[in-house]
């Protein structure tokens, strides 16, 4: 398993490539958390589209119990993961959103970075700005 990254303006991405290795998933966690940190990111972007994993319910659920920890600990609190719809399990996205983390899960690039520079607490004003009173 290979992680590259690159900052953008609002994010930073991060590409993982290669065969998941099992014994590594919880130290990539905090790789990718701390480097985004280091940066001064709190919305991150995670393409595993070039990744060969194949994870069971069980793992899913662990992984993203940890990714939620880890994040609300630096203050992470965004985050879109682009890949292959045949290896995407909506458990994920349940687990993190649930626990109240901005997560979703994406096959289209485009689309996840239009969410991520889109904000829950824009939306919100957006509403009450159009309210008459």
């Amino acid at each position: 398993m290979q992680i590259t990254y690159e900052m953008k303006k609002d994010y930073i991405y991060f590409k993982i490539i290669g065969e998941y290795n099992d014994s590594e998933d919880f130290e990539k966690i905090n790789d990718l958390c701390d480097i985004a940190k280091k940066h001064g990111f709190s919305t991150i972007l995670i393409d595993v589209r070039d990744l060969n994993y194949d994870f069971d319910t069980f793992k899913r659920f662990n992984l993203s119990e940890y990714w939620v920890k880890k994040c609300y600990d630096l203050g992470i609190y965004k985050t879109a993961v682009i890949g292959i719809e045949r290896r995407m399990d909506i458990l994920s996205e349940n687990v993190v959103n649930n626990r109240g983390f901005e997560f979703k899960l994406f096959t289209n690039e485009k689309e996840a970075i239009i969410w991520l520079s889109t904000s829950q607490i824009k939306k919100i004003e957006n509403i009450y700005d159009n309210t008459k009173v």
